[in-house]
């Protein structure tokens, strides 16, 4: 567990150019123990981007990103220890499609040294069909699902979380917000991105604001 009050992220002068288009320019923010961020903003505000340099998939102009005291751009072992401590559900919840979810959750298991879902998460968001199926037959709840699973297990420092709410029926819904609550309570943090004002409502997080 990470002692309240300590950040768990750290963005320092962030800037992230896609396509000659800055997309980020000069963004700082933390998320600490047991504290809920969330990102609001239309679309292309940047909030996947962001969220992306943040989980160590695309690469900052400048600045700086530090996950559980790591640098997720710095020399590849502080890389290393900075993706270990983080969980991460891309905007599309993808995934190599050809995995099946008991092989993605084994994968992520056993690059965090540790072990597949608990009962318990199965149960919670309804994983009990979805072990021997391929990613690429699954609807994007499934998917989204099965991702959510993966990057839970540790459990991780640090969620990453674009559009989780995304493909979701109530039920799956009320699991997710249940999850990411219990996960702030056991001192993680959380950065997620959504367009739903109910979610965010519903997690306490804080907001920011991207324009």
């Amino acid at each position: 567990m990470t002692a309240a009050g300590i950040d768990v992220l750290r963005v320092d002068g962030l800037t992230v150019r896609r396509g000659g288009h800055t997309i980020i320019d000069e963004l700082s923010l933390e998320a600490k123990a047991g504290e809920i961020v969330a990102l609001v903003g239309k679309n292309g505000s940047g909030k996947s981007t962001l969220l992306m340099a943040i989980a160590g998939v695309l690469a900052p102009t400048n600045g700086r990103v530090v996950v559980a005291g790591a640098s997720a751009w710095g020399a590849a072992r502080e890389r290393r220890a900075a993706r270990r401590a983080l969980g991460y559900v891309p905007e599309n919840a993808d995934a190599p499609g050809f995995l099946r979810g008991s092989e993605l959750w084994a994968l992520c298991a056993a690059s965090r040294g540790t072990e597949a879902p608990s009962p318990g998460l199965v149960e919670r968001l309804g994983l009990e069909e979805l072990g021997e199926v391929a990613l690429e037959r699954m609807s994007l709840g499934q998917r989204r699902r099965a991702c959510l699973a993966a990057a839970l297990l540790g459990p991780p420092k640090l969620l990453v979380l674009d559009e989780p709410d995304n493909g979701l029926d109530v039920r799956r819904l009320d699991a997710l917000v249940a999850l990411v609550k219990d996960h702030a309570a056991g001192g993680g943090a959380t950065i997620l991105a959504t367009h739903d004002a109910a979610v965010v409502d519903q997690l306490g997080a804080r907001v920011v604001s991207l324009t």
